[in-house]
């Protein structure tokens, strides 16, 4: 996966070179194809649907000191359902025994 790299923090689509290709099907992605899903001090929540496979990527973007940082993962998610989770809160380790205890239950 190709590295983000922005040329202003407060405006990540200004020089923003996201992902490229999908990482699935090699497509070239067109930038009209990234959403921005949320913004906090400066970070920034993407998304990027694939054209071609339907695929999504879904992409963090932070401001650091040498410029930004980031970090992208494939998803099936859709931005809507990708916005919803994001209100769920953090997962800790009580919600992590619960889901092993339903798997091992089902």
């Amino acid at each position: 996966m190709n590295d983000f790299f922005a040329t202003n923090p407060n405006r990540p689509m200004d020089g923003l070179k996201l992902v490229s290709r999908c990482p699935v099907c090699q497509t070239e992605h067109n930038p009209i194809e990234t959403s921005i899903l949320d913004e906090l001090e400066g970070s920034h929540l993407l998304y990027i649907k694939c054209r071609k496979c339907g695929s999504g990527v879904v992409a963090s973007v932070v401001p650091n000191a040498l410029g930004m940082a980031s970090l992208g993962v494939v998803t099936d998610l859709s931005a809507e359902e990708i916005k919803e989770a994001k209100d769920w809160g953090r997962v800790n380790e009580t919600d992590v025994l619960e889901a092993i205890n339903c798997l091992k239950a089902g």
